[in-house]
């Protein structure tokens, strides 16, 4: 065999990404605070931009068009469902004029994005009606707080430690990370968590459940060896290992259900109900909203600002004798400006137009229920929109939707199709999963039902489910198998 060397030439074709459209597709992924963030950023940067109160100016409607004229400053209703036009064409790319570089940064960053909201909305977002009142416990704890030390040292450490107090009265990050905080020794954070110990309701500022019942325990005057031996096995308590827990203890079951009794009438979360911390409700991105004629879709303008241009800053500058850098610099921010104008609006529409054909097929669940969710992919909803599917993906993902029907993450809406029996011919997996989750909510508690029932009654409703199926979905939901749902029943009936 011999080797030799060789040039060769090959053409090919690859696709390029410009500066212009990472920064576009980016902009897609960014939820609507994400946005605002990323956009006051660039207005400090760009003496060009400016941020008005809301997007009420250029609101993009239903069919994915949105005015890019500032003249043109038309309110837009929220679109309905009914007139949404699959058919329209998108606005303009803004980057295909565009040869400039621009000056945004490239590393936007992905913040963490909260993934739950089950509250209702009727508006736009309200904070102010999500806050609760923290007057009553704060004042207290710090009465408390006051007769307790005098020394300045140990009252600084303890406010690190009520910064760390979550809702359920518990402190929130282990005790070395408050001693790093405070600036103090493990054993000096330690003496004073000691003393807030002392506190009430007591239980408060327990590290974990186990010292929350152990310090109700002591103030009951219950403690002894044999609890201290169940709060270090609670796991097996929760699984309802009632023979292994007695041999623990080298008592009988007996005994363990009497200790079981005890800690029933202890509270787990004395801090609950204290107004220890605000009721944090994540942000919707997109609105739902039931009209007398259908459904409306629209953007959450509450926290999505308007982009200005100040274009008479840049009418004045244009008069302005400056150097050639000054002329360009000038020049490439208000070119950047107006760019990142149309990017938003471009971002607004595609997410609306997403967010109201994801709807639209949904509208089932929304009227009744989610055992009516329907299966659905990225295909099926770029194929409606005319987008590509990974342009569906980064629009939905983690974008939080709120309906009448509760908040929640716009991904919720898509689901893997079961083949059923029923008329419709499919069935979605969450759909299905609702139906495993609710056959168990019905069972009798003393005889909860086998995987292999709950395949035979779902099987009656006309959808064929493997029995590995529906432990593998009763898993997903952190429910118990049918024997330790019996052992808990068993358990729950010990007064």
């Amino acid at each position: 065999m011999q080797l030799s060397q060789s040039v060769k030439l090959k053409q090919k074709q690859s696709l390029v990404m410009t500066p212009q459209l990472q920064q576009a597709i980016k902009l897609l992924q960014l939820s609507n605070l994400e946005l605002s963030q990323h956009l006051q950023a660039q207005v400090d940067e760009n003496p060009f931009l400016e941020l008005g109160e809301t997007e009420d100016s250029n609101q993009p409607t239903a069919d994915g068009s949105a005015d890019s004229s500032a003249d043109n400053a038309a309110s837009a209703d929220a679109p309905d469902l009914s007139d949404f036009k699959e058919s329209a064409a998108l606005a303009e790319d803004p980057t295909e004029h565009s040869d400039f570089e621009n000056r945004f940064d490239q590393s936007i960053v992905d913040a963490p994005r909260n993934s739950s909201a089950n509250a209702p909305f009727e508006g736009d977002y309200d904070a102010i009606s999500n806050v609760s009142s923290a007057e009553g416990f704060y004042p207290g704890l710090f009465r408390q707080l006051n007769l307790a030390m005098d020394d300045p040292k140990q009252r600084l450490i303890a406010g690190h430690f009520v910064n760390a107090l979550e809702p359920s009265g518990w402190i929130g990050m282990p005790v070395e990370d408050v001693a790093d905080a405070s600036g103090c020794s493990l054993d000096e954070a330690e003496d004073v968590l000691a003393v807030l110990q002392t506190f009430e309701p007591t239980g408060l500022f327990a590290r974990n459940l186990e010292d929350c019942l152990r310090l109700q325990l002591i103030e009951l005057g219950a403690m002894t060896d044999a609890f201290s031996i169940l709060l270090e096995n609670l796991d097996l308590l929760g699984r309802g290992e009632v023979k292994r827990l007695a041999r623990l203890i080298k008592g009988t079951s007996d005994d363990v259900m009497e200790m079981l009794a005890i800690i029933r009438t202890l509270n787990p979360k004395p801090g609950e109900f204290l107004g220890i911390d605000h009721l944090e409700m994540p942000s919707p991105d997109v609105i739902v909203k039931r009209r007398s004629d259908g459904w409306a879709v629209e953007l959450n303008r509450s926290t999505l600002p308007a982009m200005v241009i100040n274009e008479d800053y840049a009418a004045m500058v244009a008069t302005k004798k400056m150097d050639d850098e000054a002329q360009n610099y000038s020049a490439n921010a208000l070119n950047n400006a107006r760019w990142l104008k149309r990017a938003v609006e471009q971002r607004n529409s595609t997410t609306l137009k997403i967010s109201a054909e994801i709807i639209r097929q949904q509208t089932d669940f929304l009227e009744k229920g989610l055992d009516y969710l329907k299966p659905l992919s990225l295909r099926d909803v770029a194929q409606a929109v005319g987008m590509h599917e990974s342009t569906v993906s980064r629009v939905t993902t983690g974008l939080l939707i709120s309906t009448p029907r509760g908040g929640m993450p716009l991904k919720s809406f898509f689901s893997v199709n079961i083949a059923s029996r029923t008329p419709s011919g499919n069935a979605s997996a969450a759909a299905v999963r609702n139906m495993v989750k609710r056959l168990i909510g019905q069972e009798t508690p003393g005889k909860p039902l086998s995987d292999e029932a709950i395949c035979k009654m779902i099987a009656d409703e006309g959808i064929d489910l493997a029995r590995r199926t529906v432990a593998k979905y009763r898993e997903m939901m952190n429910i118990p198998s049918s024997s330790q749902r019996r052992m808990q029943a068993r358990l729950a009936n010990i007064r």
